[in-house]
Parts: structure tokens; C-alpha cells; sequence
């Protein structure tokens, strides 16, 4: 009787892990859902809350997932802008494996960082917007967009960036598998 209890315990603990990712996969899709939702409405001064919830997301996730986010996201920003597809795709897909690849070897999981690549990555989107729909076509009063709608875009994403890192980071603490980081040293031996 009591081995059955020890055999027990491990499809527990699958199930649980399988019901905690279930969970978390949910609210991401629903968070995915309102940020497209938001992008859709109002005028054209407002965050583009797709790219800090990309960017969190690869911050927790392998380079696969990652990547197929920050596509989704840069497809549902195409859409919500009205540019061709894969056009936003493209630079979130780099963004989010870069943000992937970075938090895996090199970052930790801290405020700051997530905000510092938000930033980056709304300011690199928002120039490219700026620059291919309007610099580069001639058009009078550029520096008025630039300044009246590019830079508050990037103030209010990076500001959005902020205010969801502690929704993802309650997602990250209660319903994602803790990863133990090591350094690992190796140690020659003497020759002599």
C-alpha cells in the first residue's frame, strides 16, 4: 500500500504542472487578446501593449515559443496598424528570441530589464513605423508626427512595460516551474 502511494505522487505533480501551464497559457492568451483589443480602439496616441507582453513572455520561455509569440504579436500589430503582414512580424519575432536568448545566458528575471528592453524595442518599432510610413515618402511636417505621436508611444510602452511586469512576474512566481541556475566551474588539473 504505501508503494502506491510513492507512484502515486509523480501524476500528481504531472497533473498539477499540467494544469498550472494551462493556466498560464490561458491568462497569456487573454492578456494577448485585451492588448489587441485596446490597440483597436481610441486614437493614435496609446502604448502598444503587444510588445511588453511579448517581450515578457520570452523573457520565461525557450527560444521555439519565444519566437512563435513574438510572430503572433507582430501579426496582431499588423493588423491593428494596417501594414503588411509580417511587417511588425518580423522585428518582434528578433526582438523576442533576442529578449529569449539574453534572459537564458546572460539577464535575470528584474524590473529594470524588462523595462530597459521595452523601450528599446517600442523606440526600434516606432522609428521604423516613422520612417517607412512617412519619412521616406516626403511628407510636410514629419517631426510633428515624430514628436506629437511617435515619441508619446514609446513614453506610454515603456510606461505599460512597468505597470504588466508585476502581472507577469505573480504569473512567472505562482504558476511557472522554478529553474535552478548553476555555474557550473570546471577545474583543470595540474600538469606537471
Amino acid at each position: 500500500m504505501r508503494q502506491n502511494r510513492r507512484t502515486l505522487l509523480p501524476s500528481k505533480k504531472k497533473k498539477r504542472t499540467r494544469l498550472h501551464n494551462a493556466i498560464r497559457w490561458g491568462l497569456y492568451l487573454l492578456m494577448i487578446l485585451i492588448a489587441f483589443l485596446i490597440s483597436n480602439t481610441g486614437d493614435y496616441t496609446k502604448p502598444l501593449l503587444l510588445i511588453p507582453i511579448a517581450l515578457s513572455i520570452a523573457s520565461v520561455s525557450g527560444s521555439y515559443v519565444s519566437g512563435t509569440v513574438g510572430i503572433i504579436c507582430g501579426f496582431l500589430m499588423d493588423i491593428s496598424s494596417g501594414t503588411l503582414l509580417g511587417y511588425h512580424a518580423i522585428a518582434m519575432f528578433l526582438f523576442c528570441l533576442a529578449v529569449s536568448t539574453l534572459y537564458d545566458r546572460l539577464m535575470q528575471q528584474r524590473f529594470l530589464n524588462l523595462v530597459f528592453f521595452t523601450a528599446i524595442a517600442a523606440f526600434l518599432i516606432t522609428g521604423m513605423d516613422f520612417i517607412f510610413c512617412y519619412a521616406i515618402w516626403g511628407y510636410e511636417n514629419v517631426s510633428y508626427l515624430y514628436i506629437h505621436y511617435s515619441l508619446p508611444c514609446v513614453l506610454y510602452t515603456t510606461i505599460s512595460g512597468g505597470v504588466l511586469y508585476p502581472i507577469f512576474s505573480l504569473i512567472r512566481r505562482h504558476l511557472l516551474p522554478r529553474r535552478k541556475r548553476t555555474v557550473e566551474k570546471t577545474v583543470k588539473p595540474m600538469e606537471e
